[in-house]
C-alpha cells in the first residue's frame, strides 16, 4: 500500500472516531436527563455498538449477524450525519451566545441538555422519515426530440439506475420499482450502472429479483451498463444473475437494434474491486467504432466529463450521484458535476445528457430533499 493511502486511511479512521466520541458525549448531555446515572453504561454501550456495527460487520461472522450489523450500522450513519451537523451547529450558535454574553454560566448547562435532547429527538425523527421517503418512487419525466430519420416516430424508454441490490432496504424496494416500470409499457429498458451494492452474495432473495426482472417487458429489450459498485469478486455471479433476469449487459459494448439505433453500454472509470480482466476503452476510439448515421444511446453510470461525447452521440443516460440523497450533500454533488441531476443540453447540437436520482439508496437506506425514481424519457422524431 502506497505511502499517501496509508496516511489518508489512518487520518479518515481518526476523524471518524473522533467525531463519534465527540457526537456521543453530546447526545449524552441530553440522555441524562431523562436516564439515570448508573445507566450511564449502557447507553454508551450501546452507542458504540452502533457506531461501528459496519466494522463488526466486515468480521467472518454469520450470514444473519452480518445483515442484522450491515442494517444497524447503515441506519446509524443517516442518524451520525444529521446528529453531527446538528450539534457543530449548536455548539457554534452557543459560543457565540457565550461571547456575546447573551447565555450566562449558569443558564448554560440548562440550554446544553435540553438542546442535546430535542436535537437527538430531531436526528431520529429525520432517520424515520428518510427512510420511509426513500421507498416512495417517483416518475420523472422528459422529453427529447431528434432529427435522425431512422428512429421510430415516438419512442418511450424507462431509465432505471442505482437499485443497489443488497443494501439496506432495496430488495423490499424492487416490487414497487418494477411495477412502475410495468406500468409505463416501454418500447425500451435501460439500466445505468450499480445494479448492485459491491457483492452478489448481500442478496438474501435472489430468486425473487430474478423473477421481477423477468416480469419487465419492453418491445425492444432491457439493457444494462455497469456501475462503480458492480464489480468485484463477485461479479462472475452478477452477470449471470443479469443474463438469467432478461438484462442484456453492455460493457464498453453496442446492440444495434432493428437498424434503427445503437445502444452503448460504458465500463465505469472507477470500480470497486475492478471488472476482472475488462477495462474502460477510450472514448473516442469506442465512437470510432459504432455504426455510422445512427442515433447512439450511450449509457455511462457516472456522468463525468460531459464534453467526452459532444461528437457522434445523441443521448446520455447517468445516474451514479442519487443527487446527494440527503440534504445538504446535492450541493456537493452540484459542485463535482457538470450536470450532477436532470437534464442538460449545452448547445442546440450536443447530446442530451439525463441524470437521474436513482431508483435506490447507498448507505443510509433514506433520502431527505431528494427522491428515489424511475425515468420516462419519451423520445420522438422530427422533421429536419
Amino acid at each position: 500500500m502506497k505511502v499517501h493511502i496509508f496516511i489518508g486511511i489512518v487520518l479518515f479512521i481518526a476523524l471518524y472516531v473522533l467525531s463519534v466520541v465527540y457526537l456521543g458525549r453530546r447526545i449524552h448531555q441530553g440522555v441524562q436527563m431523562v436516564l439515570p446515572e448508573k445507566f450511564t453504561w449502557v447507553f454508551y454501550t450501546a452507542y458504540s455498538l452502533l457506531a461501528f456495527a459496519m466494522v463488526f460487520g466486515m468480521m467472518p461472522v454469520s450470514f444473519p449477524l452480518k445483515s442484522l450489523l450491515s442494517t444497524a450500522g447503515a441506519y446509524f450513519m443517516g442518524f451520525y450525519a444529521y446528529g453531527l451537523m446538528l450539534f457543530l451547529l449548536r455548539d457554534g450558535v452557543f459560543l457565540l451566545g457565550r461571547l456575546l454574553k447573551v447565555l450566562t454560566a449558569e443558564s448554560y448547562p440548562r440550554f446544553m441538555g435540553t438542546s442535546a435532547l430535542l436535537l437527538t429527538m430531531l436526528s431520529l425523527f429525520l432517520v424515520v422519515y428518510g427512510s420511509i421517503h426513500a421507498g416512495n418512487i417517483k416518475t420523472v419525466s422528459y422529453e427529447v426530440d431528434s432529427t435522425h430519420q431512422e428512429l421510430p416516430e415516438k419512442m418511450k424508454i424507462v431509465l432505471l439506475s442505482d437499485l443497489h441490490l443488497g443494501a439496506v432496504g432495496s430488495e423490499k424496494r424492487l416490487p414497487d420499482i418494477v411495477e412502475k416500470v410495468q406500468k409505463e409499457k416501454a418500447d425500451l429498458i435501460l439500466i445505468a450502472g450499480d445494479i448492485f451494492d459491491d457483492d452478489f452474495h448481500l442478496l438474501k432473495k435472489p430468486e425473487e429479483a430474478k423473477e421481477l426482472f423477468l416480469s419487465m417487458n419492453a418491445t425492444y429489450g432491457t439493457y444494462a451498463s455497469l456501475g462503480n459498485h458492480d464489480g468485484g469478486k463477485t461479479l462472475p455471479d452478477m452477470l449471470a444473475f443479469l443474463e438469467e433476469s432478461g438484462i442484456t449487459v453492455l460493457m464498453e459494448e453496442y446492440e444495434m437494434i432493428e437498424d434503427s439505433f445503437v445502444i452503448l453500454g460504458r465500463l465505469d472509470p472507477s470500480p470497486i474491486g475492478g471488472f476482472g480482466d475488462r477495462n474502460r476503452r477510450d472514448t473516442e476510439e469506442v465512437l470510432k467504432g459504432l455504426p455510422s448515421n445512427l442515433p447512439v444511446i450511450v449509457l455511462d453510470h457516472t456522468p463525468t466529463l460531459v464534453e467526452q461525447y459532444e461528437k457522434g452521440v445523441d443521448l446520455v443516460l447517468s445516474g451514479h450521484t442519487h443527487r446527494g440523497q440527503i440534504f445538504p450533500f446535492q450541493f456537493a454533488t452540484k459542485l463535482l458535476f457538470t450536470v450532477d441531476y436532470g437534464y442538460y443540453q449545452k448547445e442546440e447540437t450536443s447530446p442530451v445528457h439525463i441524470v437521474t436520482s436513482g431508483a435506490g439508496t447507498w448507505g443510509p437506506p433514506m433520502r431527505i430533499g431528494t427522491n428515489s425514481e424511475i425515468v420516462r424519457i419519451t423520445l420522438s422524431r422530427v422533421k429536419r
